[in-house]
């Protein structure tokens, strides 16, 4: 790639927002299962975490399965699995941890810790939760899509997703994006190969991190790779309340966002 600014970007909740899609995964997660009626207290549970009255979101939780007889136990439980702070590379080195950076995280954990996402079954809750969302329709941001291939006149643009190569390319289609990112890669084992899936098509920007930006929600996966690498940072969050982790800058909307790219 040329010599200029690479510009790295995550896909879900970063290009598009969907504050309400917890809904559909945890129906789907204790759907068959003896939590079931479980349903809207784990729905409102989630909620107050993303307000940041439960638990806390940018922390680093460990993941064990529970035996609750109620809603507020299992919560309570929960609650008590929260570790002591970590550095990125003490993280990338612990096993049976799970970082609550972002919505998907905190209801997969939930899942975990109730014993209802093992073996396939967890792909399934994840993949039925994706073909609701397509279903009902993502919305797009034109304004997003307008200022994402104008920056890629001056910048190197690459979007860097942990999910398939059909799911990622469904919703860019989906939200108006199929032709918007010059570079994309799929399945890319974020935080743990980040590096390497970018040395692989952006091998300029990892060698002079001074020149690569990474945008995201979740700092974990998006975030703290890039900033051990020397390069900068930007947190996408929807959620006023919550833990903060460390970034250059914090943008809350896709509107923010489109003003923030505008400057680069």
């Amino acid at each position: 790639m040329e010599k200029k600014q690479t510009v790295v970007f995550d896909l879900d909740g970063t290009v598009y927002q969907n504050t309400v899609f917890h809904r559909d995964y945890i129906h789907f997660m204790v759907q068959g299962t003896l939590f079931s009626e479980w349903e809207k207290a784990l729905v409102a549970f989630a909620e107050q975490v993303y307000a940041g009255r439960r638990m806390h979101m940018n922390r680093f939780y460990a993941v064990q399965t529970l035996a609750p007889s109620t809603p507020e136990q299992f919560f309570e439980q929960l609650e008590h699995c929260l570790c002591p702070p970590l550095s990125f590379r003490s993280a990338l080195r612990e096993q049976g941890l799970m970082y609550l950076g972002d919505a998907w995280a905190v209801v997969t954990f939930m899942g975990k810790a109730l014993g209802v996402l093992e073996g396939a079954r967890g792909d399934e809750v994840f993949f039925q939760t994706r073909r609701k969302m397509e279903r009902d329709g993502i919305v797009g941001y034109p304004q997003l899509t307008q200022a994402i291939r104008a920056l890629g006149q001056r910048c190197n643009v690459v979007l860097l997703s942990n999910s398939y190569q059909s799911t990622v390319e469904e919703f860019l289609r989906q939200i108006g994006m199929e032709e918007t990112f010059p570079i994309v890669c799929y399945s890319s084992n974020k935080p743990f190969e980040m590096i390497q899936n970018l040395k692989a098509v952006a091998p300029y920007a990892v060698e002079h991190p001074q020149t690569l930006i990474s945008i995201g929600d979740n700092a974990f996966n998006d975030l703290m790779p890039v900033e051990e690498l020397g390069g900068r940072t930007v947190w996408i969050n929807p959620y006023p309340n919550i833990e903060r982790p460390r970034c250059d800058v914090e943008l809350r909307t896709l509107q923010d966002l489109c003003q923030y790219l505008a400057c680069l």
